[in-house]
């Protein structure tokens, strides 16, 4: 006998798991060999902050900020320092 393990992730706002695990566990059964055993269980809930969740997404779904339209976008244009040569010293070589 071999055991085959396989691991689900659902992402959604809200889900009942146990319904989830109950549909899953029968759709095996009634897909398998008889004498084949199921065991279909929850591992939790993971909750993630709106970082955590772009970084999830793209690692286990494949969908980047840009595909799903939250990217961050810049507000402020990137600016340089500018110092005249009167106050410049040794900890700005060159200027």
């Amino acid at each position: 006998m071999k055991a085959y393990s396989f691991n689900i992730t659902v992402a959604s706002d809200s889900l009942d798991t146990d319904e989830v695990t109950s549909f899953v566990s029968a759709s095996l059964e009634e897909h398998l060999p008889e004498e084949a055993l199921v065991l279909v269980k929850s591992d939790g809930v993971k909750q993630y902050s709106e970082q955590g969740w772009k970084v999830a997404r793209q690692r286990k779904f494949g969908i980047d900020v840009k595909q799903a339209g939250d990217a961050h976008k810049a507000t402020q244009a990137k600016t340089e320092l500018h110092v005249s040569s009167e106050t410049a010293d040794a900890i700005l070589p060159g200027v």
